[in-house]
């Protein structure tokens, strides 16, 4: 199973329903119960004229939970507008042309902004009020809305009883109808303006309230690596990597494989102190294996760093030649250089291809024939390179060839080039060779006394024998000795393997902290009660 981790630090609220935040969610559910209970419950007015005002105020009380201008709330924009109207105006000019050779008077002690909101209020409250006591409308009188009215003048003079009004003047006693929308406003503003909006902070550093931000202030990110990987290296199916911390830190390693290198497959957690070292040892499998360590430090930040497959020296190359079986069992890079052990497994004995004479002297003929041969030595060198940086070390045949390879101390991806250049001392026996030797025709005269004896008397004479040959080739069978041949071979251990290298480790030099910002502190002016503004 995939683990996915989400960090925490980032400022910014999850979404729950599409684009809305829970306290949004919360603020609209809110805003739509109050408009419901508008229209089931107001107390007087007919169905359509309770409908608009919910809708009114369902409207009003949605846009202000969702709705931005500029990507901030409207209650933020509202507060500063509300502010700027309201507030204290500052002076845009050089300071030099405020001197004044007298002293300036005493200002007078304003009210706070609320205090003037609701004076505002009042007074257009007033103003309609007089104008529909000019039309012949009825007077405001609150304390009719609910119980029995006051007996009016008509009433009085009746002794009691109230005089039957017409159609006309009936209708047209509904003066709070016009400043419902008023007095409406003026409850939403007390309710949703928060108290911050009306500080006098001059620098405004201080946000206040939002609905779409978390209510805290992230800490300036400090640069710099936290994680340095000192060491890595690969054998078989194991890597080892070792890693110090330049800061205070929890660590988690991660180890992902399989066949498209994405699966999990181990995993570890652990602490480090800053210049703390640990070394793990890491699974590899599939074709494409990679690390990851992520890390959260003491100053609240997190990150990671990676190992990709093509920095992972994985799997590590083997070759196999005619003289030797060449493979890598283990590569390791260091601050500064590379190491690595190649493995070879040489044969003895082999057959040699040679062009062998068959017969000699008079008569000679080669014929190529595929004789054994025995292996008296190998010897070579192994070249490793990587870009512009080269070394070779001699090759020991049947055993293990080390070399050293210095690369720069930063971090890089090299690509290793590593050939083998051998060369084998073969001892071939020849078989036995025939020598030929030509005789022309000839006659060979032989002289011989032949004596004849028959009784008593003998006789002796001299005999002439001539013998005749013909031309012929005769051959003689002759040993030879062993002849010595060189067979030479290149062997291309590795083409392109890549080595991940990091940079040198530096401990974490952690800023001075900044002297926290000032905080937005009310001014007061006169009586700034919150039950002084009320018009009682």
């Amino acid at each position: 199973m995939r683990e996915h981790e989400v960090p925490t630090h980032v400022q910014a609220e999850d979404k729950v329903l599409l684009w809305l935040t829970f306290p949004q969610i919360v603020a609209v559910v809110a805003v739509c119960a109050l408009a419901y209970g508008a229209f089931r419950y107001f107390p007087f007015g007919p169905s359509e004229f309770r409908l608009g005002i919910a809708v009114v105020f369902g409207i009003t009380g949605i846009a202000l939970a969702v709705g931005k201008v500029g990507g901030r709330g409207l209650p933020l924009v509202a507060a500063d507008l509300l502010k700027f109207n309201l507030g204290a105006r500052r002076y845009a000019g050089a300071p030099a042309q405020l001197a004044r050779s007298e002293a300036p008077p005493v200002p007078e002690a304003k009210p706070d902004p609320l205090r003037l909101l609701v004076k505002k209020a009042a007074a257009g409250v007033g103003k309609a009020a007089r104008a529909a006591r000019n039309k012949g409308h009825r007077p405001f009188r609150p304390h009719s809305w609910f119980g029995k009215r006051r007996p009016r003048g008509a009433e009085r003079a009746n002794g009691g009883k109230a005089a039957t009004p017409n159609v006309r003047e009936t209708q047209s006693r509904k003066p709070w109808y016009k400043l419902l929308a008023v007095a409406g406003l003026l409850a939403l503003t007390v309710l949703v303006l928060p108290p911050t909006a009306l500080a006098d902070d001059p620098d405004d550093e201080d946000p206040g309230w939002r609905l779409d931000e978390i209510y805290f202030e992230p800490p300036d990110p400090v640069p710099g690596r936290r994680v340095f990987i000192e060491r890595l290296a690969v054998s078989g199916n194991t890597a080892q990597v070792s890693l110090r911390a330049a800061h205070d830190l929890d660590l988690k390693v991660r180890v992902f494989g399989g066949r498209t290198g994405k699966t999990l497959k181990m995993g570890a957690n652990s602490v480090l102190h800053s210049g703390e070292r640990k070394s793990y040892n890491l699974t590899l499998d599939g074709p494409k294996p990679s690390f990851t360590f992520s890390w959260t430090d003491s100053l609240g930040f997190s990150g990671a760093v990676s190992l990709k497959s093509n920095q992972i020296p994985y799997p590590l190359p083997s070759a196999d030649g005619e003289l030797c079986d060449l493979e890598m069992t283990s590569l390791e890079w260091t601050p500064g250089s590379i190491r690595g052990v190649v493995a070879s497994e040489c044969i003895s004995e082999t057959r040699q291809e040679v062009d062998l004479p068959v017969y000699g002297g008079h008569f000679s003929q080669s014929v190529p024939a595929l004789l054994d041969a025995s292996v008296t030595g190998i010897t070579g060198t192994v070249a490793v390179a990587a870009g512009p940086h080269r070394t070779t070390a001699n090759f020991v045949p049947g055993g293990e060839t080390h070399f050293r390879l210095p690369v720069p101390d930063r971090q890089a991806v090299h690509g290793l080039e590593i050939t083998a250049e051998l060369a084998a001392t073969l001892n071939v026996p020849l078989p036995p060779m025939l020598t030929t030797t030509h005789h022309p025709a000839r006659t060979d005269v032989y002289r011989r006394t032949v004596s004849l004896s028959c009784g008593e008397c003998s006789v002796s004479r001299t005999v002439t024998i001539r013998v005749y040959h013909e031309e012929h080739v005769r051959a003689v069978e002759n040993q030879r000795a062993p002849v010595t041949r060189t067979r030479p071979e290149t062997l291309p251990l590795a083409e392109a393997l890549g080595v991940g290298t990091d940079n040198p480790f530096r401990y974490l030099t952690v800023p001075p902290p900044k002297p926290p910002p000032p905080r937005a502190e009310q001014t007061g002016v006169g009586d700034s009660s919150w039950w002084s503004w009320w018009p009682w």
